[in-house]
This record gives structure tokens, sequence and C-alpha cells, in this order.
């Protein structure tokens, strides 16, 4: 209960808010041959890792572009894409030729990354290995005797 007591608090001290997440257009049906679009906004947070994912029909959620930082992103997937990251918050897919192959489900995801730690550097993962809540708990925890996760 401690544990779940001192992440509460840590939230509220180190400023943690509402974080909120807007992809547009929701849906899209376009023609093939034609330029496409998606866009992608968080607030509530800053310096957050971006994510665009794509999930064909029954296949799997493939990553296709991730950005660290403003005008820092990486390509992992279908090379008919670009994506641009001009702001902190805003991360673009864009193609400026659509094919049917591209037909499926786009997802645009973000994830919380530590820069810092009280005085601990702390390192970033790979963008499919984030820590989960409960890895950083059972961290605080470390630092704290007598304390039991979750």
């Amino acid at each position: 209960m401690f544990c779940s007591l001192l992440a509460l608090l840590l939230g509220t001290f180190l400023g943690v808010s509402a974080q909120t997440i807007h992809q547009w257009p929701p849906t899209r049906v376009q023609a093939v041959d034609s330029p496409l679009s998606l866009n992608c906004t968080v607030k509530g947070t800053s310096s957050p890792n971006l994510y665009w994912y794509r999930q064909a029909a029954g296949g799997a959620l493939q990553l296709l572009f991730y950005s660290i930082s403003i005008g820092d992103v990486a390509s992992e997937g279908d090379q008919n894409w670009n994506a641009s990251r001009p702001q902190d918050g805003h991360f673009i897919l864009s193609t400026e030729k659509l094919l049917l192959s591209h037909s499926g489900f786009y997802l645009c995801a973000w994830s919380l990354t530590l820069s810092w730690v009280g005085q601990t550097s702390v390192q970033k993962p790979h963008p499919l290995q984030e820590p989960s809540l409960r890895d950083w708990v059972e961290g605080i925890c470390h630092w704290v005797s007598d304390c039991q996760p979750m």
C-alpha cells in the first residue's frame, strides 16, 4: 500500500496530469494513387516517444515509424510511407501515392520516457520494450526500504 501511495504522491509532485492523444482523420476511404496524410497530436506531456503502427486485415500490428524527439524519426516498415515530427507532440504519417496494399488499420501511440529520476540516469529502452507501470513502481520501491509492490 505504501508503494501505491508513494507512486500517487510522486505523480502529483512530478506534475503528471491528464494526457490525451488525437488521431485524425478518424476514418478514411480514399482512391488508390492519391496522396494521404494522417495526423497525430499528443497533449498533456512533453517529449513523448511517438509511434505509427499499421495492421492489415487479419495481420499482426506492425511498427512503421517511431520518434523520440522533434525531427528525429526512424523507419521500421513500408518504404512507401513517410513520417515527420514538426513539433513536440505532433506526428504525421503520409504517402504521395496510396496503394491498395496500404489498406488497413493505422494507430498512433505514445509513451513517456523519463530522462532522470532523482540523480540516477535512466536509459531509454527500445520502443517495443517500454517499462510497465509495475516496473516503474518496483523501481521506486527499490529505493524505499520495507516496501512491497502491488
